[in-house]
């Protein structure tokens, strides 16, 4: 259990005091057994209650979807969660999930890629708005987005937000990997041998690359193609 600071930090060596804590938190529990939704889960709501990083979320694109949705979030609404779905390239969510590149907005008010599909503007303070958002990779591919709100008046610099939040991505993501299915390197199988989840799950991990997918499995692209159609249909 974090133990909250009694009063705003007013110093960049308190800042990193509550950076250290968090982290140190959160690698204790990287080693979990099991789904990585309790690691995460505490990596959002430690991020608003240590610094102030608030409506957290984590978006995913799961094994058969064409859209990315938000999977978890702290200080946000079921309905807030639902509306939080996403096409490729679409607002800022959908670019970082694109490009594989981190994005910044200092104001929400003035970027027009920003969407505020999940909480309606009216919603959040009236004091200015900078929204971070920064990929989360598995195997150098971009699966997710790891974003956040914060003041714009807050007494911490935003590109310190913006480390800090890279290295919980990372973290995000080796979890992620430690619970997905692992591409494997064998010999050809009978076709019952892999599941729509497996070969889904591969081939997201492989970028939709049908080629690497297949090769990672094991196997030739007109096998995969075949494995999949059928599993797809069954």
């Amino acid at each position: 259990m974090a133990t909250l600071p009694s009063s705003p930090p007013s110093s960049g060596a308190q800042w990193r005091t509550l950076e250290l804590q968090l982290l140190g938190l959160l690698v204790q529990r990287l080693g979990d057994t099991g789904t990585p939704d309790p690691l995460l889960r505490a990596m959002l709501e430690q991020m608003d209650a240590l610094l102030d990083l608030q409506r957290a979320r984590i978006v995913l694109v799961m094994p058969g979807d064409t859209h990315a949705r938000i999977h978890l979030a702290h200080g946000l609404t079921d309905q807030e969660i639902a509306r939080g779905v996403y096409a490729l390239g679409e607002g800022v969510t959908g670019l970082v999930l694109d490009t594989g590149q981190a994005v910044l907005v200092h104001d929400i008010d003035a970027e027009p890629r920003f969407l505020a599909r999940s909480v309606a503007r009216e919603k959040l303070p009236n004091e200015g708005q900078a929204f971070l958002a920064l990929p989360i990779q598995v195997e150098a591919r971009t699966v997710g987005v790891l974003s956040c709100h914060r003041s714009r008046q807050a007494d911490r610099s935003l590109d310190d937000d913006l480390a800090l939040l890279r290295v919980l991505a990372a973290l995000a993501g080796q979890r992620l990997r430690l619970s997905a299915p692992r591409p494997l390197v064998r010999q050809y199988l009978p076709a019952h041998s892999h599941t729509r989840e497996e070969l889904e799950r591969v081939l997201l991990l492989h970028g939709g690359k049908q080629a690497r997918a297949a090769d990672a499995l094991g196997l030739t692209l007109r096998q995969f193609g075949y494995r999949l159609r059928k599993a797809r249909r069954a």
